[in-house]
């Protein structure tokens, strides 16, 4: 019989399952790669969308700063207080007050000017003892922004009083600021804007550059004191406000500055505080701490811009006791002073300082520390129900049309 080739029927079943079973395999294989792929492209997808939806809303964020003015340092970096290490009733005032407006101070020692060496001080320096501890404890702050690389920050000295409103009071002055540095739509690092150097708040002294027609002009504020009730040297002329056919003797404005003194409080860049060390220390410098600031807002260093309101927002207070204690540069004797029975305070119409016991109550009506035409006692509410504009000196007031 002739031999035949015919296929073994098991072994023919068996390379049938095998090839299905392989070609299983590479479809299973080729769907978990594809799904792979896809799942791959689908999280990069999402992920590209979360980092835009994320910087979206940054950008949201940072739009605009001009609310960090209400935190806890006051849209500074830090905040200082220059304080004798000895007067800890001034540093008890200090603290509870920022406590009670919601701020934080960083204390910082006063100098007494007899621990001074003659050899750190500026070639022509011939001040008193009171005069050049000021000096020395100011251009420590100044040390330490440039040491820590602190921007910005406030300095205050330690008998230092404010409004129940500074956080709006604040609000205003950076809207001010930002008008006047041209900061736009952009957003600046500062909240009151960028190219400041000095926002000096607490002078007793200004005078406005005249040369620059722009202001900021806060009308019928509650917590501007009338002229009668302002303790100072010189500031900016209100008679375009105070009188005419709509008098507003509460009318506050925010303008360039070419000059001032007194240092109850300013604001500081660490560009301005570098170029305040060189000019008040470095070379021959005979004035005092505040003089020498004053004149670097119009001196010849390079973009030192100063800006200030008029009225001031920070002002002075005196403890009760002897007048003595209210001064620790011009000193006095506290056996012949006249004696003080309550605190007192300047150029601040809602004192924090005389509404302590107010606040601590958790009472919500303030008085004022001076007639008040917008009223004696007020909420907090209406204590900050200003509200800022435009303005230009160069046009008569009948025809301005101020803009938000």
């Amino acid at each position: 019989m002739g031999s035949s080739s015919q296929t073994n029927p098991a072994w023919s079943t068996s390379r049938a399952s095998r090839k299905y079973l392989l070609s299983c395999m590479v479809a299973v294989i080729t769907l978990t790669l594809s799904f792979a792929a896809l799942y791959a492209s689908s999280s990069s997808d999402d992920f590209t969308h979360l980092k835009s939806s994320r910087a979206s809303l940054d950008r949201f964020v940072r739009r605009d700063n001009l609310g960090d003015v209400y935190n806890s340092t006051l849209g500074f970096q830090k905040i200082f207080a220059i304080n004798l290490p000895e007067r800890s009733d001034k540093a008890d005032t200090m603290l509870l007050q920022a406590s009670l407006t919601n701020f934080t101070l960083d204390f910082v020692d006063g100098i007494r000017g007899e621990n001074v060496s003659p050899k750190a001080l500026p070639l022509t320096m011939n001040q008193g003892n009171g005069s050049i501890g000021c000096w020395r404890a100011h251009l420590n702050v100044w040390k330490r922004m440039i040491q820590e690389n602190i921007e910005t920050a406030l300095v205050f000295e330690d008998d230092s009083d404010w409004d129940i409103g500074i956080k709006a009071q604040l609000h205003e002055l950076a809207k001010g600021s930002r008008f006047l540095l041209e900061t736009g739509s952009q957003t600046p690092r500062s909240p009151y804007g960028d190219g400041w150097s000095l926002l000096w708040i607490g002078h007793c002294h200004t005078d406005p550059n005249m040369t620059d027609p722009r202001r900021w002009v806060i009308p019928h504020d509650p917590t501007v004191p009338l002229a009668g009730y302002r303790s100072q040297f010189g500031g900016h002329n209100m008679t375009r406000w105070a009188e005419g056919d709509n008098p507003d003797p509460q009318t506050r404005v925010v303008y360039f500055q070419d000059f001032a003194f007194c240092t109850s409080a300013y604001a500081v860049t660490r560009s301005a505080a570098q170029k305040m060390l060189y000019k008040l220390s470095m070379i021959p410098f005979s004035l005092t701490v505040d003089g020498g600031m004053g004149n670097m807002c119009k001196g010849d260093l390079h973009d030192f811009r100063c800006i200030a309101p008029y009225p001031r927002l920070i002002g002075r207070s005196t403890p009760p006791g002897s007048m003595a204690r209210s001064s620790d540069i011009q000193g006095g004797n506290e056996s012949e002073d006249p004696v003080l029975w309550e605190a007192l305070s300047e150029n601040v119409m809602f004192s924090v300082r005389q509404n302590l016991q107010p606040l601590l109550n958790g009472e919500s009506v303030f008085k004022s520390n001076f007639p008040n035409p917008s009223g004696d006692e007020l909420t907090l509410e209406q204590i900050t129900s200003f509200k800022g504009h435009i303005e230009y000196l160069d046009q008569p007031p009948s025809s301005l049309k101020g803009r938000e």
